[in-house]
């Protein structure tokens, strides 16, 4: 029987080929896999029967701040967040009722102008959850309109009022094209409306994440603590923004 001897030359000329076999091979696997997840989140948006309570995009490096709009809520204020976003240079996701937006068109436009995002939310503040398909539909496709036509953009992304979903809510918002969000950080801001040191406290033991979404409402105490709140994300070593930038939609 014969044995074929190998030279240690050509046992390290096999190794090292082995080796950079081994490196291909693992990173056409990584590149494959990111681009299976990437495929699967977007057909999960298209299709998913719950709400995101967070963003899709891995490291995103952004939290999204969102900030309910209502008939209700006092103008001043909600001028007042867009002076500090200003100041901090901050760009969120504002979500307004269709019935907010048919009365308050000049201050729609002025969050646009300033490059916030506008977000569906439903056009009155009733509980959706109880709502039928058609009935969800027919509240969320109006508000959509009004939206849309002022704007002159598409909206992408729906929240119903107090977060109330139900499978019909989130199917009807699916149909017409939406993203369907709630929030992992709620400042719940309509709970101490004069007492913005709560909400810091509040906000301060929370575990925000990359992706997470931030909640608040144009109260006077978000007005005096929306700096705090930003400040504590950026410590966090995220960046705040909108929606837009921790979802790929």
């Amino acid at each position: 029987m014969m044995l074929m001897v190998i030279s240690k030359s050509k046992l390290k000329k096999i190794l090292i080929f082995i080796l950079i076999l081994a490196f291909i091979i693992g990173g056409i696997a990584y590149i494959l896999k990111n681009k299976s997840q990437d495929t699967m989140n977007l057909l999960d948006m298209a299709g998913n029967t719950q709400p995101y309570t967070m963003g899709t995009v891995k490291n995103s490096g952004h939290v999204a701040i969102t900030c309910n709009v209502d008939l209700g809520w006092e103008d001043e204020y909600i001028e007042k967040i867009l002076e500090v976003l200003d100041k901090e240079n901050v760009k969120i996701t504002f979500a307004v009722t269709g019935k907010w937006a048919e009365k308050n068109k000049d201050m729609l436009l002025k969050m646009q102008d300033k490059g916030h995002e506008i977000a569906n939310h439903g056009y009155q503040h009733i509980n959706y959850d109880t709502l039928s398909y058609d009935e969800n539909l027919n509240e969320i496709k109006k508000s959509q309109q009004i939206i849309d036509a002022a704007t002159e953009k598409e909206s992408k992304f729906f929240q119903a009022p107090s977060g109330a979903f139900c499978d019909e809510t989130v199917k009807a918002a699916n149909d017409l094209g939406y993203i369907c969000y709630k929030w992992d950080v709620d400042t719940i801001d309509w709970m101490d409306k004069d007492n913005p040191d709560k909400i810091i406290e509040r906000i301060k033991k929370k575990d925000i994440k990359d992706g997470s979404i931030v909640l608040m409402h144009p109260t006077k105490a978000t007005t005096m603590c929306l700096d705090d709140i930003i400040s504590i994300i950026r410590t966090k070593g995220y960046v705040p923004g909108r929606l837009s930038d921790v979802f790929s939609a």
